[in-house]
């Protein structure tokens, strides 16, 4: 009895280091992923930017995919993810097939010649039901869990589009000149009397005097009674 335990614990780690070596082996052959981004047990929102790192081998192309394991689906979409020279990719995904809430993966899978053709036919027929199982010759070499979470989280908001401006007229107008208003200090009231006195003064003062030699009339009566005493003193010689 305990030989026969022993064969079958034996024949136990037999299968599982086959069954080890054998995915290891597939891996190297196929090729190598890395996810960087997002991370592990993370939140997305509906649609969401992938990135990592990959190394495959010549005739394999690279999909990812969102694998949801309560329904047991795979939704490939897009087309194969096209891998720079310096090893990294860059991919968007879109969820609107899994619900807010789910946990879900999203793998990275690589596939031969005839896998990525069915792959291809999947997407191109435009059906988002998804497929159980992934074509012969397509393997899973690596995924993360995430969650999906509101509808618009892990969108892109747009810019706002500059609003326009209406030009109404092409001539430019020019500000009017401000008139600022010049407040000139009304005169006294003048009265009655003082205007009369003064506008008598102003007359008298301005009349024209009769005597070419004003201040001298004493002078010329003097002269005059001097001319007559030496008429008369010559009269009586």
């Amino acid at each position: 009895m305990r030989k026969l335990k022993w064969a079958m614990l034996l024949l136990v780690v037999l299968l599982l280091t086959v069954s080890s070596s054998t995915a290891t082996s597939a891996q190297k052959t196929q090729g190598t992923v890395a996810i960087s981004s997002p991370p592990k047990n993370g939140k997305i929102g509906s649609t969401q930017v992938v990135i990592g790192k990959a190394q495959l081998s010549k005739g394999y192309t690279l999909w990812i995919v969102p694998y949801d394991g309560m329904a047991g689906k795979y939704y490939p979409q897009g087309s194969p993810v096209t891998v720079r020279n310096d090893a990294s990719w860059v991919y968007r995904l879109s969820f609107g097939s899994i619900g807010v809430g789910k946990k879900f993966q999203i793998q990275a899978i690589v596939a031969d010649k005839n896998a990525n053709g069915a792959l291809s036919n999947y997407v191109r027929t435009g059906r988002q039901t998804g497929i159980t199982t992934l074509p012969m010759g397509a393997q899973a070499v690596n995924a993360i869990t995430v969650t999906r979470v509101t509808a618009n989280a892990g969108r892109v908001t747009p810019l706002p589009r500059p609003s326009s401006i209406r030009v109404t007229s092409s001539k430019t107008t020019s500000a009017k000149p401000v008139t600022l208003p010049i407040t000139t200090p009304s005169p006294a009231p003048i009265s009655a009397n003082t205007a009369t006195s003064n506008v008598t003064q102003a007359s008298v003062g301005a009349a024209p005097s009769r005597n070419p030699l004003p201040g001298f009339e004493g002078t010329y009566a003097l002269g005059a009674l001097a001319a007559v005493f030496v008429l008369l003193l010559k009269r009586r010689r």
